[in-house]
């Protein structure tokens, strides 16, 4: 839905036409002023237009770092993913291996048992 937002900036009527909220529009609008205000009360001979355009180039700034970071972020959480699913892997691997191990060792100690059966029956079969 098509939401119609009224807001003033640097003492100028904007009227925008959105899909997003007004309570956000207008958050937007209150920032851009108080930025715009600042900048000429601090320089009072700067025009609003070339304010406007410093601010503008201030967010972009932080746009485009912040859009930087992002994808450096994105790419961290596609290593972890990676390292995440090559640990999962080693477990596996371990695990199976560590299974294999204990048959292994499970048969040896029946073996053990065998021999040990079968050393006692003879020492039995050779006293008089």
């Amino acid at each position: 839905m098509v939401n119609k937002v009224r807001v003033n900036i640097a003492g100028a009527q904007y009227a925008f036409a959105t899909t997003d909220s007004e309570k956000y529009i207008t958050s937007l609008a209150e920032k851009l002023d108080r930025d715009i205000g600042k900048l000429m009360e601090s320089n009072p001979s700067l025009p609003v237009t070339k304010a406007a355009v410093f601010c503008a180039m201030d967010y972009l700034d932080e746009y485009q770092k912040s859009t930087g970071s992002a994808e450096n972020m994105r790419s961290q959480i596609q290593e972890y993913i990676g390292d995440a699913a090559r640990a999962r892997s080693a477990e596996d691997k371990l695990r199976a291996e560590n299974e294999a191990l204990r048959r292994e060792a499970a048969a040896l100690r029946e073996q053990l048992d065998k021999l040990r059966r079968h050393d006692k029956d003879k020492e039995k079969d050779q006293q008089p």
